[in-house]
């Protein structure tokens, strides 16, 4: 009979998010690669909050918020805390809201 508990398919890791700015599109794609993070997922998000840059709209002299972006790398411990660390930084200077969830992810690789 085959025991279930000693096989493992999954491994723990961290789910990093990063919202931000549509401008540090480049510079963050750049960060994953620089840390050989192998893939990650990039998608277009609008929203409202204190996150978030709001400009002028100088034809309608409303306020609207700037589309954002919103990257997701699954990654080790030690590697989100080296992403979040490079983000905190930059949060002078742009609107970035990043976090990470611990998680169990699928890898077929140990050194993901």
């Amino acid at each position: 009979m085959l025991d279930i508990d000693q096989f493992s398919l999954v491994e723990p890791a961290y789910l990093v998010t990063v919202i931000s700015e549509s401008v540090l599109k480049d510079s963050l794609i750049m960060l994953l690669k620089d840390l050989k993070v192998r893939s990650y997922t990039v998608s277009e998000v609008q929203g409202e909050g204190r996150y978030m840059r709001r400009s002028a709209d100088p034809e309608t002299s409303s306020s609207f918020v700037e589309t954002g972006l919103e990257i997701r790398a699954i990654v080790s411990q030690e590697l989100s805390q080296v992403i979040l660390h490079v983000l905190k930084e930059q949060q002078t200077d742009f609107a970035i809201f990043a976090y990470r969830q611990p998680i169990e992810a699928l890898i077929d690789d140990i050194n993901f």
